[in-house]
């Protein structure tokens, strides 16, 4: 079962920071050249000179504005031990507002095969090396792992509701999210969020790279150590948690935008995949998107230039275990990215699976009018615009010991790096 501990996390001063939407930023990975730019100018405290320092030589460099922010009393240190409830309230894209209940506490590592913890993505070595380097570095992580858990009695809902009438002990706000971080020391109450993944796996919905930099971390850490007892700080890593039966739980659809193919031809890749899609025309982007919605599994918006839009559903003679070609588990097969990426992007259009990993031909948006706005100006050759892979399948991924092609699920809204940071010595 997971060990769930409380820890005494390292957060921003409130009587320093005033306003902390000034200090926090998005995850390292979805954060491009321009924002890390503007992040960096916008606080001389902001998250991002640890987290994805802009200088040339960054891991020396954030260690050494970690130390500053330190002395400078602009990041402290909390006396106890805690466990720590964060309340994330948005708007869906349909427009509704919802609040997502979770709570953040240091993990033990366990290595996968333990089956304590799941993974569900691929990972690259490229990304992994960059954490470690940091973590080197700094001794410090700056961002929560996102798991999830499925507890279908919702053990914690009354501790949520209690808490919700309270006021949070840290609160920004970020890109139209609301982000409340509440903090519980009481030992009985901590025992409570302890026993609520008792027996239950935790499947890592956001953060594979970091759970893995950190195993890699606490390896390296232990053959350092000849006094190593388990209880170490490095043994364990931040991590937030949510119920996957949270009413607050969103997952959004990646979408695919296909550029610089040579020898690109819509018609002929059209009238490939005719043996197993059926084609219908729509007039516009949000009529697609609207009519794929009720498509059901296996169905496609397909957008070409000339705001050309059709949807393609796979015939009901076609059996999507044997389309797709790569030899992977049947839960894997079954997923729409799965047919998507080997039918369409290897078989037909000689897409790679190293070449779709190093993203040398497809960009990726939850934005379906991101998808039409860089096909119609040429950035494009063709976009898919999908539907979002349910949290179900997440785990029979999981469960099967296997891993989803790249960008298969986006849960929304993402963690903001820099709420809380955990020493690792």
């Amino acid at each position: 079962m997971a060990d769930i501990q409380p820890f005494k996390s390292i957060h921003f001063n409130t009587a320093v920071i005033k306003d902390l939407s000034k200090v926090v930023a998005p995850p390292y990975d979805v954060i491009n050249k321009e924002q890390q730019q503007e992040l960096f100018k916008r606080d001389k405290n902001n998250i991002i000179r640890l987290d994805l320092n802009p200088d040339p030589d960054p891991y020396p460099a954030a260690a050494k504005e970690m130390q500053r922010m330190l002395k400078e009393k602009a990041l402290v240190q909390d006396s106890e031990p805690a466990i720590y409830p964060y309340f994330q309230t948005f708007k869906t894209q349909s427009g509704s507002t919802v609040t997502r209940r979770g709570f953040i506490s240091w993990i033990k590592l366990e290595p996968f095969e333990a089956g304590v913890v799941l993974p569900h993505e691929h990972t690259l070595s490229g990304p992994k090396m960059d954490r470690l380097k940091l973590m080197t570095a700094t001794k410090a992580s700056f961002s929560q792992i996102f798991g999830v858990y499925g507890d279908q009695g919702r053990k914690l809902e009354k501790e949520y509701e209690k808490l919700s009438k309270k006021k949070p002990f840290l609160e920004a706000d970020q890109d139209g999210v609301n982000n409340r971080l509440y903090r519980i020391t009481d030992p009985a109450t901590v025992k409570v969020f302890q026993g609520s993944l008792k027996n239950i796996p935790v499947y890592i919905a956001d953060g594979h790279h970091r759970y893995e930099t950190a195993l890699e971390y606490q390896r390296l850490m232990k053959e350092k150590n000849p006094k190593h007892t388990g209880k170490e700080a490095y043994n364990f890593i931040m991590m937030y948690f949510t119920n996957i039966f949270d009413s607050g739980l969103v997952v959004y659809p990646t979408h695919r935008i296909l550029h610089s193919l040579a020898g690109f031809d819509a018609n002929k890749m059209i009238e490939a995949v005719k043996t197993h899609f059926d084609f219908t025309s729509k007039p516009d982007v949000d009529t697609l998107a609207s009519v794929l919605l009720s498509a059901g599994a296996h169905s496609y918006g397909m957008i070409l230039p000339q705001r050309k839009y059709y949807l393609m559903k796979l015939k009901s003679g076609s059996d999507v275990l044997s389309i797709v070609k790569e030899n992977v588990p049947a839960p894997v097969k079954r997923l729409d990215v799965t047919l998507l990426h080997d039918y369409v992007l290897t078989q037909t259009l000689g897409i790679s699976k190293e070449a779709q990993e190093k993203k040398l031909n497809i960009n990726y948006t939850i934005d379906r009018h991101e998808v039409d706005g860089a096909v119609q100006s040429g950035k494009g050759q063709v976009g898919f615009i999908l539907n979002a892979t349910k949290v179900e399948q997440v785990k029979e991924v999981a469960d099967a010991s296997a891993v989803m092609p790249q960008k298969s699920t986006y849960f929304y809204p993402k963690l903001l790096s820099g709420l809380l940071l955990s020493g690792l010595e």
